[in-house]
């Protein structure tokens, strides 16, 4: 008796781990949450960047972003659009707009080097740690909301896992 008493908690805790697992990083489910985690912590930071420069015609900006480790590479993209004095995350997820406004893409290794804020000398090493498309001079413009992204990018828990 006592032994399956112990065999049935040990296969519920086994389950309740399993439910309770991270989303691999930079996932579509990831994503989401770090739209959600965005939402809670980026809207002022971000909101003079969400700003500048938006083409009318979209009404928000992209930055998509991807593993460089992780074969196939899978984009995954926040949309930030400009809402009340707030840079508002309305979504989360798999890559779909044809026309980002940035897209970045690193190792691993870097990736978590940025999320931890290991940027260098006047943030110099942001550039040398990724690969970068978009405006440089705006992503310049706007470098102190640009780190508070990367760092958050750490910020939402995950697995080391390949999406």
């Amino acid at each position: 008796m006592y032994k399956k008493a112990v065999l049935g908690t040990v296969l519920s805790l086994s389950f309740m781990s399993l439910s309770f697992a991270a989303d691999p990083w930079m996932s579509p489910e990831w994503t989401k949450k770090f739209c959600d985690y965005w939402n809670q912590n980026l809207q002022t930071t971000m909101a003079e960047w969400a700003e500048y420069n938006v083409k009318k015609e979209k009404g928000y900006k992209t930055i998509q972003f991807y593993r460089q480790d992780c074969n196939p590479h899978k984009k995954v993209e926040v949309r930030i659009k400009y809402e009340n004095g707030k840079a508002v995350c309305i979504y989360g997820g798999e890559a779909k707009d044809p026309n980002p406004e940035f897209v970045m893409y690193a190792t691993d290794q870097n990736w978590k080097s940025l999320a931890k804020g290991e940027f260098g000398f006047m943030g110099m090493g942001i550039m040398s740690k990724m690969t970068f498309q978009g405006s440089k001079v705006e992503a310049m413009k706007f470098m102190e909301p640009f780190k508070a992204f990367l760092i958050g990018l750490g910020k939402v828990p995950y697995s080391d896992s390949c999406p």
